[in-house]
Parts: structure tokens; C-alpha cells; sequence
């Protein structure tokens, strides 16, 4: 039976995307594939529709220059601390100077996410961070390919509406202020970071550059609670998923517990009101911790713990 109902529709095309990106990313494997489900929920949990070809196209052509500058810039700089900060300095007011000027939330995602790991990754070894660019890489084409595959199996219906326009920029000078007022939150962390070496607590500077990019950042603490709430309730499901999985190590079943949870943490996510985005950031963790378990990187309730501890620092920080 065709489902006309645009709720319906996008619950389905979120749950199945979600799992049609754990199927690809288990069994294509490549580094850090676990993070290509979480990171294409960005697509399908807005029923916009994805971006066009020219559009996905130019989104990788601008993600992929910006990998290679960064190693680039990663590999002649390290030698030079001042030059090397001064640089991530400039990049990072710049990234959120765009980011309040209304550039994709999706591109700034990645730049943001890009430019905080990496430098990090390269102190460690360059030959690691070529390969976390790479991977990061391919995240981003896979996590397209799923948005558009979800799309074209799944699509709008005539009266789900246009899209909402576009909210009026503020002015230069209160653009400016505002990244200033990120970029005073996350530059520091990120220099601590890499002078002290990290690498371990990571997801913390993660977390404060992810949070910093929110609606009404620094306005309050109620959206470092929510996401402390929403990781730890999709903590507690992984936690269920890996002991059933346990039960039965079985990648079909793998893939219908994701295609249950999305379901289940879909409608409540489409259903509205004050706490439904609370159940696509449990939906996010949900998929983390279940894909970075089943393919060996750790234990479902230590990396749960491991989460909701490094959140919770960021979130005070």
C-alpha cells in the first residue's frame, strides 16, 4: 500500500537510509566506516530533499581541496608552532564566520569535524591522518549516495510543501561577533589539545566544536543537557542491540535492530515537540556505539560510559 502520509514517509526513508548506511559501511569496512551512518542522518532527517548532483559534487570537490590543504598544511607547518596555531586560527574564524553567514550546515559540519581531528591525528603519525582524510572522504560520497538512494525509494509527496525560506542574515559586524565568540570557546581547547598530545579525549574537543555550531550557542546550558540526555538514552538501546547481537551474531539481524531502532526513534523524532530532537541524537549515539563495536573498536557499555563522560566535560567546559 503506497503510504501518503509525509510523516510516514519521512520515518520510513529515515529509518531505512540510516540502515541502508550500516549495511554499507560493515561491509565495505574501510576506516572509521562506523561513522557513515551517523554522519548521513544529517540528510535524512530533514525532509528537504538531498542536494542535486552538481550540488553533492560540489560539496565533495570543497571537502576533498579542503582535506588536501589541511595535510598539506598539517605536514610543512608542524614544524613551526606559531605559524601552525596562527593558521588553524584564521581557518577556524573563517569556518564560523561562514557558518553564521549562512553557508551549508552540512559542509560546515565537515570542514569543522576535518579540522579538528586531523591535526591531531598527525602529531601521532602523517600516514594515519592521510588515511583519516581519506576515509572522511569517502564517509562523505557514501553518506550522499545513501541521502540520494533514500530519496529516490522513499520520496516526498506532493503535500509535504515547500521548504521554509531562508532566515534573514544579521549584519557583518554582529556576524563577526559571533564567531568570534566560537572561535573563543574551541581555539583554545583545540591548542591544549594538541600541545599536551590528547588524542585519547579527542571526542571532547569534538563535542565543544559540535556544540559551538548549535542554534543559541552560549545562550544557556539546555542544549549540552539534551545531548547528554539524547547519548545517554541511545546509549542505553546500543547497550540492548550488542547483547542481542550477542545472542544472535547475525549481520541480517544486525541490520533489522537498526532498521526497528530508526523506526522507533524516527516517530518520535518527526512526531514534534520539545523533546524530539532529543531522539536523533539517541538515534546518532544508538548507531556509533552498535557500528563501533560490532566491527571490534571496544565493548558497547565501556564506550557508552567512555561517551557520556567526554560529553559531559564538554558540556561543562
Amino acid at each position: 500500500m503506497l503510504v501518503t502520509d509525509p510523516r510516514a514517509r519521512h520515518v520510513m526513508r529515515y529509518a531505512f537510509g540510516a540502515t541502508l548506511a550500516m549495511w554499507m559501511a560493515m561491509a565495505g569496512a574501510w576506516p572509521i566506516s562506523y561513522l557513515v551512518p551517523v554522519l548521513c542522518l544529517t540528510f535524512l532527517a530533514s525532509p528537504k530533499p538531498p542536494p542535486s548532483l552538481r550540488e553533492g559534487l560540489l560539496f565533495l570537490a570543497t571537502l576533498g581541496a579542503a582535506l588536501i590543504v589541511a595535510l598539506w598544511s598539517i605536514k610543512y607547518l608542524l614544524g613551526s608552532q606559531f605559524v601552525f596555531f596562527t593558521g588553524i586560527g584564521l581557518i577556524l574564524f573563517r569556518l564560523f564566520y561562514a557558518q553564521c553567514s549562512g553557508a551549508p550546515p552540512i559542509l560546515i559540519l565537515w570542514l569543522l569535524l576535518s579540522l579538528l581531528v586531523l591535526p591531531m591525528v598527525a602529531v601521532q603519525s602523517p600516514d594515519i591522518a592521510a588515511l583519516v582524510a581519506q576515509s572522511l572522504f569517502v564517509g562523505a560520497a557514501a553518506s550522499l549516495l545513501v541521502a540520494w538512494t533514500a530519496h529516490a525509494i522513499i520520496p516526498e509527496t506532493r503535500e509535504a510543501g515547500a521548504a521554509p525560506p531562508a532566515p534573514e542574515l544579521p549584519p557583518a559586524r554582529i556576524r563577526v561577533q559571533q564567531a568570534l565568540e566560537r572561535m573563543i570557546v574551541v581555539y583554545p581547547l583545540f591548542i591544549l589539545f594538541h600541545l599536551f598530545e590528547w588524542l585519547g579525549a579527542v571526542l571532547v574537543l569534538v563535542f565543544v566544536g559540535l556544540l559551538s555550531i548549535q542554534p543559541g550557542f552560549a545562550e544557556n546550558f539546555k542544549g549540552g543537557i539534551a545531548m547528554i540526555l539524547g547519548n545517554t538514552m541511545g546509549g542505553l538501546a546500543a547497550i540492548v542491540g550488542f547483547n542481542l547481537l550477542t545472542v544472535v551474531p547475525r549481520f541480517e539481524f544486525l541490520l533489522g535492530i537498526c532498521l526497528f531502532a530508526g523506526l522507533a526513534f524516527g516517530n518520535r523524532l518527526f512526531g514534534g515537540g520539545k523533546a524530539a530532537p532529543l531522539f536523533g541524537m539517541a538515534f546518532s549515539t544508538f548507531l556509533l556505539i552498535l557500528g563501533s563495536t560490532t566491527s571490534g573498536e571496544g565493548e558497547a557499555a565501556s564506550a557508552v560510559y567512555s561517551r557520556i563522560l567526554q560529553i559531559t566535560m564538554a558540556v561543562v567546559y
